[in-house]
């Protein structure tokens, strides 16, 4: 497992193994499974988990834009340097632990 998705509510000890095992915590832009982001994000942080964002797009509707990608991170009280990992780092770093190798980032931002 690469990635632990709607980890919700998720307790210490859970996020503590994932960051033994290299597992990411995903942080949700999906509609009721967002709400917990913050607790996601606390937990990891404190746990020493890596995070990621996903769309979680279900519609084209879901897909998400730059805006509304940094609102996600600054919502779910990630610094700058977080927020990079979350929307840079840690998804290229994943990329490569799966085998495709360094992908180029579109944005800089944030």
């Amino acid at each position: 497992m690469d990635v632990l998705a709607h980890p919700g509510l998720i307790s210490y000890e859970v996020a503590r193994l994932a960051a033994e095992n290299g597992v990411y915590l995903e942080v949700s832009a999906r509609k009721g499974h967002s709400l917990a982001n913050g607790h996601v994000v606390n937990t990891a942080r404190e746990a020493g988990a890596l995070t990621v964002l996903d769309s979680d797009a279900h519609e084209p509707e879901d897909l998400l834009t730059l805006d509304l990608v940094e609102k996600i991170a600054e919502g779910a009280g990630l610094n700058k340097e977080e927020a990079h990992a979350l929307l840079q780092t840690n998804p290229q770093n994943l990329l490569a632990k799966l085998g495709f190798g360094p992908v180029p980032a579109s944005d800089t931002r944030p």
